[in-house]
């Protein structure tokens, strides 16, 4: 690497050098229009100012992008070659109409509906103080002594909450309930595209592609009062995510949660989109109340122990998304609207996934369906978004308790879930007994012979069993990657054909467990499933699972409520 491509003079000869090596960076590559949008920009403003700040827009958003130098200062840590370190803000400004608004600071939503909103973001390096709501990530420049490595790093949150201790009040009740989140910015998202931009054009004048490393660390989220205090939040953490293109031998990120990646993550390469990386979707599916989310959360446990994170696009049936709420903490969740991504949601897939993917630079993503998806109709559905990712495996959770009656994994959805699955979970094999369990296997052995067939209980399975025959079959013909052939006129049975339908439910008092039961009881033989957060009567808020006729009630980690949602066919309610 040669540092006087960029800056053809010696260090140190300012106070400033991380600056004027940025501005020589993005201005070079500006000049000529041609490779700047090949590059992904779409305009550069730099503002002269005592901090050097830009303004500038990348391909992929539609937001304006505020970057303003801070300092620098000389790092020698011993072990490691002397380098300048500076040190750069990120600001994010998303245009007036956009719905992303409503997760900023309200005081960013106040001053973006202002009349002055795209003027003071025009000269944004004299209004920096006003702006502050909409600073939500940096920049660090790490450029070694001598001039021979180089490396740029973002540093941002997953999800960047500030809590309100004391709540903020409105005339009829709450705007923000004592706390609760005044704002929840998905930062490092936002700002992979211009990182990418920025690492591409470092290729671009260096002459040498760059080492890319990902890491990531755990912050307290920060509270603040109505006196306005701001300390930190003793209870909870939230996650700063870093990426980091280096040049050179000497500046890479360092640490126990830093690994390299191949690909940088939202490159804009026009008209070449097929030739990227892309990350594997597995599909996980099983019929209603099978245990879906709870055989999730635990494979997602064993991979991320072993830092293999993994994003989850969840859509769920009906208006109550319980799952999604369970699964958010550590794993980034892309939850769909309302409807069953086999059918109704196949236009929200895209979406979804370009979401998740520039939001989480992962190799692989899980997208759980509804209980009531055919995944017949999802893997034709993936063949459109090859553009995006691989598909992987389907995986389908069955439930022991509902197949003990013979017969039932021969019924429409069920039979679909079966049949087109690489791996069969038989999740609840301790609640019947081994002679059963071994009937039932034997079961779905003559119905689906290719899938790998493990016994879970509480969603635990041997996880090292099932990634070895994933390594042992990665490249064969699969189930899930078999054409379905249907006869002239058929296709892919849908929860529509079965009549199944969700009711909404909705508890402003606590209900008695007697009362619960018999609502449920009366919903009629052909509900199969319930799920929600609602209070009960001497247990307070509590999480209810209804499947299979088992009704099991848990405490809830948080006191916010979700609606009763009932599943079935021919409901009472």
């Amino acid at each position: 690497m040669k540092l006087e491509t960029i800056l053809p003079r010696a260090l140190g000869e300012s106070s400033s050098d991380c600056a004027s090596i940025f501005t020589s960076l993005i201005m070079a590559a500006h000049f000529e229009r041609t490779r700047a949008r090949a590059l992904g920009w779409r305009g550069v403003r730099p503002a002269a100012s005592s901090h050097p700040a830009w303004t500038c827009r990348v391909a992929g958003s539609d937001h304006v992008f505020g970057i303003r130098f801070d300092d620098e200062r000389v790092d020698d840590t011993p072990g490691r070659a002397p380098c300048l370190r500076g040190s750069f803000s990120l600001y994010v400004f998303p245009p007036t109409e956009s719905p992303l608004l409503d997760l900023f600071p309200l005081e960013a939503l106040r001053f973006a509906l202002s009349p002055g909103y795209e003027g003071a973001v025009r000269e944004f390096s004299g209004r920096e103080p006003e702006l502050l709501p909409f600073l939500s990530g940096g920049l660090r420049m790490d450029v070694s002594l001598a001039g021979d490595a180089l490396a740029l790093t973002l540093e941002a949150p997953a999800r960047h909450r500030v809590l309100a201790a004391d709540g903020i009040a409105a005339p009829d009740g709450w705007l923000v309930e004592p706390g609760g989140a005044e704002c929840d910015v998905p930062a490092f998202s936002l700002f992979l595209r211009l990182f990418a931009v920025l690492a591409a054009t470092a290729e671009e004048r260096l002459g040498e592609k760059a080492a890319l490393a990902r890491g990531s660390r755990y912050v307290p989220r920060r509270l603040f009062h109505a006196d306005g205090r701001m300390e930190d939040c003793p209870d909870e953490k939230e996650a700063l995510l870093t990426l980091c293109a280096s040049f050179g031998p000497s500046l890479a990120m360092e640490g126990e949660n830093v690994h390299s990646l191949r690909t940088l993550p939202a490159r804009h390469i026009p008209e070449e989109l097929e030739k990227l990386d892309r990350p594997v979707l597995h599909v996980l599916t099983g019929f209603l109340g099978a245990g879906k989310t709870t055989f999730l959360r635990r494979w997602l446990d064993f991979l991320h122990g072993r830092e293999r994170y993994t994003g989850v696009i969840q859509n769920e049936f009906g208006k109550v998304e319980l799952d999604a709420t369970l699964m958010k903490g550590d794993t980034l969740v892309e939850a769909l609207d309302e409807g069953c991504v086999c059918c109704s949601l196949a236009d929200s897939l895209r979406p979804g996934l370009e979401r998740i993917i520039s939001a989480m630079p992962a190799e692989q993503f899980v997208l759980e369906t509804t209980g009531l998806a055919n995944p017949d109709n999802i893997m034709e559905e993936l063949n459109g978004l090859r553009d995006l990712v691989i598909p992987g495996l389907v995986i389908t959770v069955a439930d022991a308790l509902d197949l003990c009656n013979p017969g039932k994994e021969e019924e429409g959805i069920r039979h679909a879930q079966l049949q087109k699955a690489d791996v069969i979970i038989l999740n609840k094999s301790d609640a019947v007994p081994a002679e059963t369990l071994a009937m039932l296997t034997g079961r779905l052995r003559s119905q689906n012979g290719r899938a790998l067939i493990l016994p879970a209980r509480y969603g635990n399975i041997p996880f090292a069993e099932l990634d070895a025959w994933i390594d042992a079959h990665g490249g064969k013909r699969l189930p899930s990657h078999m054409p379905q052939l249907h006869r002239m006129g058929e296709r892919a049975v849908t929860h529509t054909d079965e009549g199944y339908e969700a009711k909404t439910l909705t508890f402003d008092n606590p209900v008695s467990l007697t009362t619960l039961e018999a609502l449920l009881h009366d919903a009629g033989p052909g509900l199969c499933r319930a799920k929600g957060i609602i209070p009960i009567e001497g247990e307070g808020v509590c999480i209810v699972q209804y499947a299979a006729g088992q009704l099991e009630i848990t405490p809830a980690p948080e006191q916010n409520t979700l609606d009763l949602v009932l599943i079935g066919t021919g409901l009472k309610v």
